[in-house]
């Protein structure tokens, strides 16, 4: 009798009885992609703060806009009144106070209801100003005296007229201030259009 080898007639047996041997790539899944990023993904406080920045911004940008819109019309004035400045002694007369006037009243009206302005005159017209000054200023100085109200109201109406240089040029500058304040301050006030 043969013996057969027992490691050779086990071999056949153990091919047998095993099982395919398992691919390890068999045993990966799937790629799986991670969740979707939110379109906004901060918290509700950042949000909060941009529009705030944004709001901030957007005001500065407002108020820069009212400024230049004063300034703009701040250089006709200003023009007007340097002409006014650069009158000689003979040339100050009821038409040159009329024109004074006229361009404060011009200037008050863009600012002021016209119902409020338009049917100032006289010495209510001057006291007007005056009164507008201090409360928008804060102060009890008086740009327009008495005697230059009395002259400032009654000058339009007196054939001669006259007043020093220096008088003159004093009133022109009390004008040319309070225009300049008025200008300066509506474009500081948050209203920006009439007061």
């Amino acid at each position: 009798m043969s013996e057969s080898n027992p490691t050779t007639n086990q071999a056949p047996n153990q091919a047998a009885n095993q099982m395919p041997a398992e691919n390890p790539l068999d045993q990966l899944r799937d790629i799986h992609l991670p969740d979707a990023v939110d379109q906004f993904p901060y918290a509700p406080g950042w949000w909060i703060l941009l529009a705030i920045v944004l709001f901030a911004f957007g005001f500065y940008i407002y108020r820069i806009y009212q400024y230049k819109k004063a300034i703009r019309l701040l250089k006709p004035a200003k023009l007007e009144i340097e002409q006014l400045k650069s009158l000689h002694q003979d040339q100050i007369n009821a038409h040159s106070v009329a024109n004074l006037s006229g361009l404060l009243k011009r200037v008050c009206l863009i600012y002021y209801p016209s119902q409020t302005v338009a049917s100032l005159n006289g010495s209510n017209w001057w006291n007007f100003l005056n009164l507008e000054h201090n409360k928008k200023a804060g102060s009890t100085e008086v740009l327009f005296s008495e005697q230059a109200i009395s002259f400032l109201t009654q000058a339009p109406y007196q054939k001669n007229s006259t007043l020093d240089i220096n008088e003159w040029k004093s009133l022109v500058q009390a004008s040319e201030a309070w225009i300049e304040n008025l200008i300066k301050r509506s474009a500081k006030n948050k209203k920006g259009g009439k007061q």
